[in-house]
């Protein structure tokens, strides 16, 4: 992401009018706006133009908004932890909960007030500057190796592997940071607001469910296994349980 004096802010939308208003209204609000109209443009612009925030219009020419926020979260850090907030006109709670899913940080259904959506770019920005700015001394997951093996379990966090058995599993980037980060302190409950502040490193509204989508992608993936398995404390959050046998 980048570290630039004046946050630069992706608009990702085709329709040229909903595009310039929003550019003419972040602008007068401070903020660097640039713009792409096609979903297979966006993955480019984000390496390549580093914003500090992502405007998805969900109902692209080319592409889904829904598919273009996966491949992005996808993608290695810091360009995968961008923050995202959805422009849509679906409003039905179904698809802001599919949002949620994927790791968007807002959901902004059209027509909206221009003035509202600069408020919501600012409170999202505000709130992961601050928790990455709040990030406490003591790191748990950072402070251990980048090679946690437990039976037959193995993350290696230098090269994103994740083997059972010795076969590999296809997880996400994210999914693989999270499952590090709870292997690397067995037996350590962790909330999912910890989990948020540690792994994503940034705080919003309606997170917690991305943290329990993770974990059932997790589960699904990784499968049963006798030696491990990824605890819910129900109403407090997640740990990394390794079985003891007599």
């Amino acid at each position: 992401m980048s570290t630039a004096a004046i946050p630069r802010v992706l608009i990702v939308d085709d329709e040229p009018h909903i595009a310039e208003v929003i550019r003419l209204y972040l602008e007068h609000a401070g903020f660097q706006p640039l713009h792409v109209d096609r979903g297979d443009e966006v993955l480019d612009a984000v390496k390549r133009l580093e914003p500090n925030l992502i405007l998805l219009d969900v109902m692209l020419p080319d592409m889904s908004g829904f598919e273009l926020c996966g491949e992005i979260k996808k993608q290695p850090d810091p360009y995968g932890s961008v923050p995202i907030i959805f422009l849509t006109a679906k409003g039905e709670s179904i698809d802001k909960l599919r949002g949620f899913n994927l790791g968007v940080d807002d959901y902004v259904v059209k027509p909206f007030d221009p003035n509202e959506l600069v408020a919501r770019v600012k409170a999202v920005l505000r709130r992961t500057m601050q928790a990455v700015a709040a990030q406490p001394a003591a790191k748990p997951a950072e402070e251990k190796q980048k090679h946690v093996r437990i039976h037959n379990l193995t993350i290696d966090l230098e090269q994103y592997k994740v083997t059972v058995n010795g076969f590999r599993i296809d997880l996400t980037p994210k999914e693989i940071e999270l499952l590090h980060f709870l292997a690397a302190s067995p037996g350590r409950v962790f909330t999912r607001e910890d989990l948020l502040g540690y792994v994503w490193h940034f705080d919003f509204s309606g997170g917690t469910r991305t943290v329990d989508a993770h974990v059932k992608n997790l589960r699904k993936k990784l499968g049963i296994h006798d030696d491990w398995t990824i605890q819910t404390l129900w109403g407090i959050g997640y740990s990394f349980e390794v079985r003891q046998h007599d």
